[in-house]
């Protein structure tokens, strides 16, 4: 177990830490997306049980050989809004994933499915300080004495909590964005014959 010697102090993405692993896109790719979230005003709420990933839109062909494979083709992948500051939103359904996404939105972590937790830990599994992050996120019983130590906190009072991550912020949460969607569509793609190299090394 890695040793935490210090605790977040700014706002951590929970759709980023919890859903976008789910995506299956490699941990260190070149293309990442600007931000995501869970809600967009007007167009998702919660319920939906999306993720919204905002990309920048790019003519090279790195990235577009990264949208037909990762994003287009995506099992998950629902609906694409292009907006009119050279940006796209993928939308990605997480349905299927009803039962862990509630606990996600309940700031439950710990009580995500075994299943679950592994492949966010599969996600982060190369980049040793963010694992450990993760790590007691998911298993909190065995950071309790550490997260004790690092807030001047009984142990007892954490276990009480029962979590070591803060619900989400819904307003963090929730899309901005406020420019004019160009176009949207549903985009049902195959691709399965492009063989896509992509770079394995960390980039955080």
């Amino acid at each position: 177990m890695t040793e935490i010697k210090s605790l977040y102090k700014e706002y951590i993405q929970k759709s980023r830490i919890f859903l976008y692993p789910l995506l299956n896109i490699p941990r260190g790719v070149s293309v990442t997306p600007i931000q995501t979230y869970m809600e967009w005003e007007g167009v998702y709420t919660i319920d939906d049980c999306k993720l919204i990933a905002l990309y920048h839109l790019r003519d090279d062909h790195e990235f577009k050989k990264f949208e037909e494979v990762k994003l287009l083709n995506n099992k998950r992948f629902d609906e694409f809004f292009e907006l009119d500051d050279k940006q796209g939103a993928y939308i990605f359904d997480f349905k299927d994933q009803n039962f862990n996404y509630k606990r996600i939105v309940d700031g439950e972590y710990s009580q995500l499915s075994a299943r679950y937790k592994h492949k966010i830990l599969d996600f982060f599994k190369n980049h040793r300080a963010h694992h450990a992050y993760i790590e007691s996120y998911l298993y909190p019983d065995k950071y309790f004495t550490m997260y004790s130590d690092l807030l001047n906190v009984n142990t007892k009072i954490l276990k009480q909590v029962g979590e070591l991550c803060s619900k989400p912020n819904f307003y963090e949460e929730s899309d901005d964005i406020t420019t004019e969607i160009l176009h949207a569509e549903i985009k049902i793609m195959n691709f399965d014959s492009i063989n896509l190299n992509l770079p394995d090394k960390p980039t955080e």
